[in-house]
């Protein structure tokens, strides 16, 4: 089986945007999947086919817009010129790999752009499409002006829908009018590259770390006004939060306005080894979240058994409790996070969050394998039932 995967995000030399779909393309291989992708390039104006591995191709089509996310472009006054080239450059390099390589399914990850563009190249090749949300796409831009129809409009036409948590499939189910959507995750392997870092003389803190994009929507800047409590309670912790972003400054000026500069540190982006160690290391992880599905780093400390405190959005909130994985709190609220963190930080509290049969239920259901499956066969479904229309 062939299928051409569309995405606007892939890891690209130090860009990590979409880290997930290499190994979801991996587990597809197992299944006897070869994938062709397709992305933009974001060093340069030049088209680029590489082999990335056997069962693996990738063509990044050259455009002007480097690697600044199309959302960011559309907001610049000259955005349309560059969505518009975006979307032809797309089209065409699609549509010559379906014409030379013959795919069985377009699939799509993120309705908007890459399901839009899935869109046109079933619409031109008769090729089925189908796409998983991932979130972004359907909590925000489903509710903008001009995404939000094309959303609508892409959804209702694939002919599977997937998405990377349950919430997130209701939500889309119901902008397709109630067709269908299956849950299929999106997680990674952490591989064992490490730097230099390490983390401090940490003997006797109450210690935890938490894991993302330095972006508003991710609510690091809660965490650290939540911290700030912590402090002035007493409470004798460490704080580590890795990643890079456009809130950087930000939260380095919050720290210092707070006087948290030996409390919370600021690690920037870490190897997948350095993040596997330190999530093992640390007394528990904090997912501070405005706005998620189910983020890669609620899978990444379910898989090495880790309490949790997290915030009542998207599924986090419900697999906490399903699951007795830690505390739930409201989104934005950095009193009830730090009252979450100081119950945590009680060795007997915390114990009782520790039930391996627990962490090993939730972690296959939220593994690369589980998600790829889902995948793998809807699409193998779509293929025989194409095959037997044409007999």
């Amino acid at each position: 089986m062939k299928l051409l995967l569309i995405t606007s995000s892939f890891p690209q030399n130090d860009l990590i945007s979409g880290i997930f779909i290499p190994d979801t393309i991996r587990a597809l291989n197992r299944l006897g999947v070869s994938v062709h992708v397709l992305t933009q390039n974001c060093y340069g104006s030049e088209a680029l086919t590489n082999e990335l591995w056997p069962g693996c191709a990738v063509t990044y089509f050259g455009w002007a817009g480097g690697s600044t996310p199309l959302i960011s472009i559309m907001k610049q006054r000259s955005g349309m010129f560059y969505a518009l080239q975006y979307l032809i450059k797309a089209v065409l390099a699609g549509k010559s790999i379906c014409r030379n390589w013959n795919p069985d399914v377009i699939f799509a990850e993120w309705l908007i752009p890459a399901g839009f563009i899935a869109r046109i190249l079933s619409a031109l090749t008769k090729i089925p499409y189908c796409c998983r949300a991932l979130g972004s796409d359907v909590y925000v831009a489903s509710n903008h002006s001009l995404w939000g129809p094309l959303i609508k409009n892409v959804a209702q036409n694939s002919s599977f829908l997937f998405a990377d948590g349950f919430d997130l499939c209701r939500k889309t189910s119901n902008i397709a009018r109630e067709k269908e959507c299956y849950f299929a995750a999106t997680a990674r392997k952490l591989n064992n590259k490490k730097s230099n870092f390490s983390p401090g003389t940490d003997s006797g803190l109450f210690t935890f770390c938490s894991v993302g994009r330095l972006h508003h929507v991710k609510g690091f800047d809660v965490l650290i006004k939540a911290c700030s409590i912590l402090w002035e309670k007493g409470i004798n912790f460490r704080c580590y939060i890795v990643g890079s972003g456009e809130q950087k400054e930000k939260l380095e000026e919050l720290i210092e306005k707070l006087a948290l500069g030996q409390k919370v540190i600021l690690t920037g982006r870490l190897e997948d080894g350095d993040i596997s160690a330190l999530l093992q290391y640390v007394d528990c992880v904090v997912i501070p979240s405005r706005s998620e599905s189910i983020p890669l780093v609620l899978s990444e400390a379910v898989n090495v058994q880790k309490p949790l405190v997290v915030t009542d959005v998207g599924d986090m909130g419900f697999l906490a409790e399903k699951y007795n994985l830690g505390y739930v709190v409201e989104a934005g609220n950095h009193q009830n996070l730090a009252c979450a963190l100081i119950k945590m930080s009680n060795i007997k509290l915390r114990s009782s969050f520790y039930n391996r049969q627990r962490y090993d239920e939730l972690s296959s259901i939220l593994s690369v394998e589980a998600g790829a499956k889902v995948i793998f066969d809807k699409i193998a479904e779509l293929v025989k039932n194409m095959k037997s229309s044409q007999d």
